[in-house]
């Protein structure tokens, strides 16, 4: 009995070394393949152009790194072995490569944490990880055109991620609220988490038919939570405009860009690469998707393209990257209710088909 327990220690704690690896091979092709887009000594500044300014989070954090003496000598030493860092490394690079590696964990476990929880079976648990990284090399890094990172775009992803963990646990709304209010600082999307909170809501203290509660969309629970934070959120756009008003400026529609994207089948690729080409395959076999909650948060798709095409380029998938714990959950989800149903069929009929077998035929 001792010596199975200490297998199966050594097979986890294996298993998260493995993990851990994986994260660190990935955060560093991301900061050595990626080109910036941003420019970290004017974004420190706050010169950088809008809107990539007004997403000023990690402007005190990098600003932090470039004056620590200690990290510049550790980007130097590690700068001596060529072989390995070709290209010298700037402080504030390590300090986002620390920042990065702890938001991918954090991505992998609410993935990991939300499966355990949707899932009856637990078949596919120590896939969930592993299906993040995935994830996130074709969502941020695979690449022909557009290849560039930002340097909020991660930590948008960890934010995000935690939010809807809390939504999905029903965790007490005022955690939620500080993760929304913080995250906010770092980037826009948080706006979408609102919807996602209003669809779980329906569900909570769901009914014995699994249907929504319709009532509760507009019950002072949610009202309460929804337009306050959508008022911060609001107050906060306005307020980094007017901030960063002679900041030289990107922020303007792409729809007449986007339209271009669609209509090209040279874009189609990279564009349905977002979270792994996965968005048309959970869509196709959402059915399999048991927790009606998690189903339910697929109507936050059409508003996050909308608002994508709008704002954001498409065929820059990192803009849907705070998706890839939702939908590397729902992936393995479904696959796992997949595999379940096919055996379920296949014993039903092997059993249909037993009293006709010969050897039945024979005892009789």
């Amino acid at each position: 009995m001792r010596n199975g327990l200490k297998i199966a220690r050594y097979k986890r704690l294996g298993m998260v070394a493995l993990y851990l690896l994986a994260t660190v091979q990935f955060v560093w092709c991301y900061l050595w393949q990626v080109r910036p887009y941003v420019l970290t000594s004017a974004y420190e500044q706050g010169t950088e152009r809008m809107p990539f300014q007004g997403r000023l989070l990690m402007m005190p954090v990098m600003r932090w790194a470039h004056n620590q003496q200690w990290v510049t000598h550790i980007s130097t030493l590690m700068h001596a072995n060529i072989y390995w860092f070709p290209r010298p490394m700037q402080p504030e690079v390590l300090v986002q490569a620390l920042i990065d590696f702890a938001c991918i964990v954090t991505a992998g476990l609410v993935a990991t944490s939300i499966y355990r929880r949707a899932s009856r079976l637990h078949l596919l648990t120590p896939l969930v990880y592993p299906m993040v990284l995935v994830l996130c090399v074709t969502t941020y890094i695979l690449h022909t055109i557009q290849n560039f990172r930002f340097i909020y775009d991660l930590p948008s992803l960890a934010f995000f991620s935690i939010a809807l963990w809390l939504i999905y646990c029903h965790k007490p709304v005022w955690i939620f609220a500080a993760v929304f209010l913080v995250a906010t600082l770092n980037r826009e999307t948080t706006l979408l988490l609102l919807p996602i909170y209003a669809i779980s809501e329906l569900f909570h203290n769901q009914r014995r038919d699994n249907r929504p509660d319709w009532t509760r969309l507009y019950s002072a629970r949610v009202l309460a939570v929804v337009i306050p934070l959508a008022l911060y959120w609001l107050s906060w756009q306005v307020a980094v405009r007017h901030i960063f008003a002679h900041n030289p400026s990107e922020f303007y529609s792409r729809i007449p860009q986007n339209l271009g994207f669609l209509i090209s089948p040279r874009a189609w690729p990279q564009m349905l690469g977002a979270c792994g080409y996965l968005f048309p395959i959970v869509l196709i076999l959402r059915r399999h998707l048991r927790s009606t909650e998690l189903r339910a948060w697929l109507w936050v798709l059409p508003i996050w393209f909308a608002f994508m095409f709008v704002y954001g380029i498409l065929i820059e998938t990192r803009i849907f990257g705070e998706l890839i714990p939702y939908m590397a959950c729902a992936a393995i989800l479904i696959t796992e209710e997949s595999i379940a149903e096919r055996l379920i069929q296949r014993t039903t009929r092997l059993h249909a088909e037993e009293p006709h077998h010969p050897a039945y035929s024979q005892a009789a």
